[in-house]
């Protein structure tokens, strides 16, 4: 192979692996910030959903007080 082609592949990988590093970092504050509790599935009904904010892939944030 070229270098070039070396060099391209090996940026891509590095961009790959970046963004699945960064996927739920894609907000300022996270769900430990607001005193929550990352959940798999739904959130207790005595909780508020969130969204996925500073939690892994299939979790959610789920916060059962807002302060």
């Amino acid at each position: 192979m070229k270098p070039q082609c070396i060099l391209v592949l090996v940026l891509l990988v590095i961009l790959a692996v970046h963004s699945k590093v960064n996927e739920a970092v894609s907000f300022p504050w996270g769900c430990a910030s607001l005193s929550g509790v990352c959940r798999q599935g739904k959130c207790l009904p005595s909780e508020l959903y969130f969204g996925p904010f500073g939690c892994g892939t299939g979790f959610q944030c789920c916060v059962s007080h807002f302060l």
